[in-house]
């Protein structure tokens, strides 16, 4: 990265968050850091029934509004809110089944370093900051078996604008200045560069239990399989 912000080891970010004290300010990105998945694109891939989900995504991804609407809605960050709220809207009963969805992915893909770390310190207020959706991660940060003080990510309405100022502007709106620069931020995103910048303490950590799945990945694969399995059935 620039600006001198390069990758740290795991173990120095963990010992940054069990050393903090309690006028020092913890926030800890969610995506493939607290959580080792990325919570929108499970979201996306929990859509019901699967081959209206699918073609509504390869159909939002064809229009691509993100490229020619004005303004705050314009832009590649936005295209993840696109993708969400436009699905969400459409298949409302995934709110439902997301709940369960969550569950599962708080129970197997919580980052348990992290976690230890927070519960080794109980002093230190933790913020979870994320350009995720705050609808989305709430439930998987109920299931996880962790303190937190507050979640800071983007709104369901207001998302695009949320995703256009960055987590650097949307941590200025609940922090101050004095508590922003004296904080710990362990982050595995680039995106961060503007907030990895002004904190005391910035932890740059990509952790070998995470991963990026796309949405549908295994849709065609799955199709295909039925497909033969039909032909060989005869």
């Amino acid at each position: 990265m620039a600006q001198n912000i390069a990758p740290i080891s795991p173990e120095l970010a963990i010992a940054a968050i069990a050393n903090a004290t309690k006028e020092t300010t913890v926030i800890i990105d969610f995506d493939e850091t607290l959580l080792l998945r990325n919570s929108t694109a499970e979201y996306i891939n929990s859509l019901r029934p699967r081959f209206i989900g699918f073609i509504l995504i390869m159909l939002l991804k064809i229009i691509r509004p993100w490229c020619w609407l004005p303004g705050i809605f314009r832009g590649h960050q936005t295209k993840d809110w696109y993708l969400v709220t436009i699905s969400t809207i459409l298949l409302p009963w995934t709110l439902l089944l997301w709940q369960h969805r969550a569950k599962t992915l708080a129970e197997k893909y919580s980052n348990t370093e992290i976690i230890d770390a927070v519960h080794s310190n109980p002093d230190a207020p933790v913020i979870v900051a994320s350009l995720g959706f705050n609808f989305i991660i709430t439930p998987i940060l109920r299931h996880m078996p962790m303190r937190w003080d507050s979640l800071v990510g983007c709104r369901f309405l207001q998302g695009a604008g949320d995703r256009q100022q960055g987590k650097l502007l949307m941590m200025q709106k609940v922090l101050s200045k004095s508590a922003i620069k004296s904080a710990i931020l362990v982050t595995d995103s680039e995106d961060d560069l503007a907030l990895l910048q002004v904190v005391e303490q910035p932890c740059f950590v990509l952790w070998s239990g995470a991963k990026y799945v796309d949405p549908f990945q295994d849709f065609w694969l799955d199709a295909l399989v039925k497909k033969l399995k039909k032909l060989i059935k005869g």
